[in-house]
């Protein structure tokens, strides 16, 4: 992963996946931030403003930091209301790639369970006063590793609550490989295994169905040999 300070607008250039006057489709790497945070850090919005010329350049929707994958940017106001009544009406449809360990009893299941944010910690848990929260979950590929059962998960998330997919698969018994917060640490990673490798989303001009994807940056086979960090939980 490079390191936050390295982030440059010139970068953005290959980090796109799609351009038009209206919306650009971003491949955010892990470790930048979205969009702008009170520390000053690089973030996508500042980056992406910069390379494209948009001084309105806006993120409709926000991945994790340590998180990577594709992000909606709306490069004009009416796009970016096209886009987000799209997105409230659960009508843009977002696929991940997750790397997990554990063993899944059935190849396709749901997640649905309540989560309530503590606004001190930033920490995300099941609780029965929370927002409803839905998961659905798919088995791609199964191996072991030297931390036990790993499988290879796309997951699509139905609400859009901050960490869900994180904390849903750690709830199932299924936590993310590389992920010091909910998951399970492990050395050489410094990011959760947790890609946004798909968006669907209904074109503004034709009204038909458009899709983006993003390959992730690791594969099962990749992480077979890592070993759980010693001293942390999982």
């Amino acid at each position: 992963m490079r390191a936050t300070e390295d982030f440059r607008p010139e970068h953005v250039a290959g980090w796109l996946v799609h351009l038009d006057a209206g919306l650009a489709v971003v491949s955010k790497p892990a470790g930048l931030l979205s969009q702008p945070g009170p520390a000053g850090e690089p973030d996508l919005v500042t980056l992406a403003r910069r390379h494209l010329g948009d001084a309105g350049s806006g993120v409709l929707h926000r991945l994790d930091r340590n998180v990577s994958g594709l992000v909606l940017l709306a490069r004009s106001a009416e796009v970016a209301r096209f886009l987000s009544a799209q997105m409230a009406r659960g009508e843009i449809v977002r696929e991940y790639v997750a790397i997990v360990r554990g063993r899944p009893e059935s190849e396709r299941f749901v997640i649905d369970a309540p989560l309530a944010k503590d606004p001190h910690t930033n920490v995300v848990q099941v609780a029965p006063e929370g927002d409803r929260a839905r998961t659905e979950v798919e088995v791609v590929e199964r191996a072991q590793g030297l931390i036990g059962r790993l499988v290879l998960l796309r997951v699509r998330p139905i609400s859009g609550r901050s960490h869900q997919i994180r904390v849903h698969l750690a709830h199932a018994g299924l936590p993310i490989v590389g992920d010091p917060k909910y998951g399970i640490p492990a050395r050489g990673l410094s990011r959760p295994l947790l890609h946004a490798s798909r968006i669907t989303l209904r074109d503004e001009r034709s009204g038909e169905a458009r899709s983006f994807e993003a390959t992730p940056p690791f594969r099962l086979d990749e992480v077979r040999t890592l070993r759980r960090l010693e001293g942390r939980r999982g």
